[in-house]
């Protein structure tokens, strides 16, 4: 192997393996120099002209992001990169906003609005870095700038009634009628409740370590959440409160209930929106609901916790006394045929013609 050795444009010294032959190694070190001797010549402002691939780049952009994120979450990184490097084969430079628009319609064939929005979000985050903080493109050469995401109006409203609920745990199995009673009490998410050990659990409370945020959750529990933990066998603190069951088990079980019982359209993370929606229908505000969810964004736990029409209906006739005296109240001469039934009334100072 030979090596390569240089001074760059910041004056130190670089030495770098070049290539298993002499003349791949004068090339490598006679590009590198070109290279320093480009930056010597930049403008403030501007850039050396990147020469990788997009492929390179989503590579390091995943290395970048894997201590940063959960590792469900770098999942679902490392996957939605597998995509965009099929899609973009050639340079980073060579990616232009038509064809990030081209992207975007390709995958719209192919997967929901949703994982759209997602897949185009993380390639927001590699060019912004791209042309930020790693600055391989001047800052205004986003390609994605420009690029509109597909609008996502998918967005559930579906909830149990308490006669629903009480169905549903009656016809449940016995070894999954706890899941179901606790995600409803509590409004944790699947994932957060299969992992969670004995010694989370502190008395009225769960102190999860940490939650889908990557932070540290705290869970209240009311007396039917604590009749639940109590009726399950006390293991040891570092035991799972429900071992040996599968997350997909969980789901497909809910699955089963609803269709025996005739539900539609309900699934297991539902039982979320049911406790959201059942607090937000006894008048509880929303910050309250978000912090029980571990919600960093209102927006979010609004559409969890719809109000009834019901609700709406009882707070506008809430209005009718109101209505009323101001009814009683108005001057003789001004009226209008919508409230009295009769031809709106002249003024006073008004003069016939």
């Amino acid at each position: 192997m030979y090596w390569i050795s240089y001074v760059d444009a910041r004056g130190n010294r670089q030495r770098k393996p070049g290539a298993e032959s002499w003349d791949e190694a004068r090339h490598g070190l006679a590009e590198a120099l070109g290279r320093v001797k480009e930056e010597e010549n930049l403008k403030p402002g501007e850039v050396l002209t990147c020469r990788d691939s997009f492929s390179d780049i989503a590579d390091r952009f995943l290395a970048y992001q894997k201590p940063r994120l959960t590792p469900k979450a770098y999942k679902r990184d490392k996957g939605i990169a597998v995509h965009l490097k099929a899609f973009f084969p050639g340079r980073l430079t060579e990616i232009t906003s038509s064809q990030v628009s081209d992207y975007v319609t390709a995958r719209l064939g192919k997967v929901s609005k949703s994982s759209v929005r997602k897949e185009l979000n993380s390639l927001r985050h590699l060019f912004r870095l791209v042309c930020g903080e790693w600055k391989l493109l001047p800052r205004f050469a986003n390609p994605c700038l420009d690029v509109t995401a597909p609008k996502v109006r998918d967005e559930r409203t579906q909830h149990l009634s308490p006669d629903q609920f009480r169905r549903l745990l009656a016809a449940s199995p016995a070894n999954v009628r706890p899941i179901f009673g606790l995600l409803t009490a509590t409004g944790m998410r699947r994932s957060e409740l299969l992992e969670c050990r004995w010694k989370y659990v502190d008395g009225s409370r769960i102190l999860l370590p940490t939650s889908k945020n990557d932070e540290p959750k705290e869970v209240h529990l009311n007396a039917f959440a604590c009749k639940v933990l109590a009726s399950l066998p006390q293991g040891e603190p570092e035991d799972l409160l429900f071992p040996h069951i599968r997350p997909e088990a969980v789901s497909m079980a809910f699955h089963r209930v609803c269709e025996q019982l005739g539900i539609s359209d309900i699934r297991l993370h539902d039982l979320r929106h049911t406790f959201a929606t059942w607090l937000r229908q006894q008048g509880i505000e929303l910050d309250v609901i978000a912090s029980q969810l571990g919600h960093r964004d209102l927006r979010m736990t609004k559409r969890y916790a719809r109000i009834a029409s019901v609700q709406v209906q009882k707070a506008v006739n809430g209005l009718d006394s109101v209505l009323e005296v101001a009814q009683e109240g108005q001057t003789s001469n001004v009226s209008h045929q919508l409230v009295t039934g009769s031809p709106a009334l002249l003024e006073a100072n008004s003069t016939t013609q």
